[in-house]
């Protein structure tokens, strides 16, 4: 057995607020793989709501928000906006919820347990990865980064896997045979893809709408404009996703057409366009459809941005366009634990764990501003 002081020399300041989050998956002390369900995370508490907020406006690879004022324009806007919008979905944010459930419920191979590992909300990363050291007494010896993000982009799957190896290269003094694979993009998995048109085929019969008169307005999760003006693939493989899922819904005797539109802009600079509710005031407004089926598209848990965003803010600032125009307006439901998306976590922890190492290899974007990004092939893992 190693020295414990190996193990809690590495401890963080929040390791014991994480403790019982972590505790609820019943990591097994013989396990030898730990697979990483890397996210954004979210507040488990209003308490939480305020240091989730200064984590992520402080991080300006995600955030470009100059002089240092990320974390000041955090403590301000969660007492006065964001505290508000978590109380009318319950309080806090269902991430972790649907994180343990999804972890649960999928295959994983013997010797091998999942910790959620979120960047900002409770468990954080480096609350993960020492735990799994402590709890296995440093005998782990393989760590899956998984990222929950289907569609890579460099400030949220990129961003993740970035800092959970930044992370993990200190433990080389403990494990030197430490190895680490990725899963950082699968925006194509036929799994995913059949539940996402799955999910929406359902609502079409269930609500029997004429697919003919019937508009898909996938929405995904914007970024500001120079992210993609400095090399960002992120909008091509959500597009790429939304037309895979189509030609999914046409195999399945449904052809219907979709637009594409993003949401959850923060600050004053330009982020991607057509704006949700720009794109879905115009539908309403002046289109020929009669039914506005709204389908969430890189986001495959409920939690703020659905719950309020969209189910919430969207309708209340629409309802009199909506009911003025008669218009169907309907949200789409997210994946959470359909069995198609579980069979898809599956089937990418089985081709995960098969790479015998760290496999995130990426050429850094044509313009790219932040060295961090060379993290991913400049490590020692």
């Amino acid at each position: 057995m190693k020295s414990i002081y190996q193990f809690t020399k590495f401890r963080s300041s929040t390791y014991n607020q994480s403790l019982p989050y972590l505790e609820q998956t019943k990591f097994d002390p013989k396990n030898q793989t730990a697979i990483l369900m890397l996210n954004l995370g979210g507040p488990n508490s209003y308490q939480e709501i305020s240091p989730f907020l200064v984590r992520f406006f402080e991080d300006t690879t995600v955030i470009r928000i100059p002089f240092g004022l990320g974390p000041y324009i955090a403590r301000l806007r969660g007492p006065a906006k964001i505290n508000k919008q978590y109380e009318k979905i319950g309080g806090f944010s269902p991430l972790f919820k649907w994180t343990m459930v999804q972890g649960i419920l999928m295959s994983k191979p013997q010797g091998s347990g999942f910790l959620p590992a979120f960047r900002y909300g409770l468990p954080l990363q480096e609350d993960a990865i020492e735990y799994a050291f402590e709890k296995t007494e440093g005998r782990i010896q393989k760590f899956l980064l998984f990222s929950q993000y289907p569609q890579y982009s460099c400030s949220t799957g990129g961003n993740a896997i970035r800092n959970a190896i930044e992370l993990l290269q200190k433990y080389k003094t403990i494990q030197p045979k430490l190895e680490v694979s990725v899963i950082d993009s699968w925006h194509k998995n036929k799994f995913y893809i059949s539940a996402m048109a799955t999910l929406l085929n359902n609502k079409i019969k269930a609500q029997n709408l004429d697919p003919k008169d019937t508009l898909i307005l996938f929405t995904a999760h914007s970024l500001p404009a120079d992210f993609v003006w400095d090399g960002e693939k992120y909008p091509y493989y959500i597009y790429e996703s939304c037309q895979l899922v189509i030609d999914n819904l046409k195999n399945m005797g449904v052809s219907i057409t979709f637009d594409l539109s993003y949401q959850s802009k923060v600050g004053l600079n330009k982020w991607l366009r057509p704006a949700t509710h720009h794109a879905l005031s115009q539908y309403i407004r002046n289109s020929k459809f009669k039914n506005i089926l709204i389908s969430p598209m890189g986001f495959t848990s409920d939690h703020l941005e659905t719950l309020y965003e969209l189910d919430i803010q969207l309708m209340e600032d629409l309802k009199k366009d909506i009911e003025s125009s008669k218009k169907n307006v309907i949200r789409g439901d997210s994946l959470n634990d359909h069995p198609q998306f579980i069979a898809a976590l599956s089937d990418l922890v089985t081709q995960g764990l098969g790479n015998k190492k760290c496999s995130s290899k990426r050429e850094r974007c044509v313009d790219c501003k932040f060295e961090q990004c060379d993290i991913v092939n400049k490590h020692e893992l």
